[in-house]
């Protein structure tokens, strides 16, 4: 059995921050290995302009290629209809029966989730690896995961990685103004981003 570190996303694009939340996961050996699943159809962002999902994957692959604990899934951009975090969460314990799942998320997931479609299954089919974000407190964490807990018997552990003051947004409005992204994003997927001239419109 291995613990898998499980972090979704848009991934329009994929940046240092998600990188770094991955890496700290794995130093603190609180996971062996990190997937990363692009969403395919997102019913949070519907009529949403965002880049196809090949091609937030094919990003994804070049900017985590140098990690070898790391891996890019294609589970959510392959699926018909809208993407829902049970249903990719049942497809890997169908898959890989052998491991446990541990969910990455931020703060703001932390406060939203018991909202989410079928919220209590998503609970029970995965540990939360939880990290600060939108300036929540660790007081006001604490707080939501104890209230999880004892209602859903959520399991959760709150991380204490550093808040990072990088959004997928600001990087797009940061392209469109022509601006250097290599401290935001992870060299080879910068320069291809780049080439390409993605997030330019």
């Amino acid at each position: 059995m291995a613990n898998i570190g499980i972090l979704g996303g848009t991934f329009h694009p994929f940046h240092n921050g998600h990188l770094l939340l991955g890496q700290y996961c794995l130093d603190k050996r609180l996971v062996s290995q990190v997937w990363f699943i692009p969403t395919g159809i997102s019913y949070l962002k519907s009529g949403q302009k965002i880049l196809a999902g090949e091609e937030r994957l094919r990003l994804l692959k070049l900017a985590i290629q140098d990690h070898p604990k790391m891996s890019a899934l294609d589970i959510e951009i392959k699926r018909p209809g809208n993407t829902y975090t049970v249903d990719t969460l049942r497809e890997l314990h169908e898959l890989y029966p052998q491991h446990k799942f541990f969910y990455i998320i931020g703060a703001d997931c932390l406060f939203s989730m018991e909202f989410w479609y079928h919220a209590e299954e998503i609970f029970q089919l995965c540990h939360l690896l939880v990290a600060r974000r939108d300036g929540k407190s660790r007081s006001e964490m604490r707080k939501k995961a104890k209230d999880l807990s004892e209602r859903f018997q959520a399991k959760i552990h709150l991380l204490e990685f550093q808040e990072m003051d990088i959004s997928s947004t600001k990087i797009r409005e940061r392209i469109k103004r022509g601006e250097n992204m290599t401290d935001l994003l992870p060299e080879k997927m910068a320069q291809e981003i780049e080439r390409k001239g993605y997030f330019k419109d």
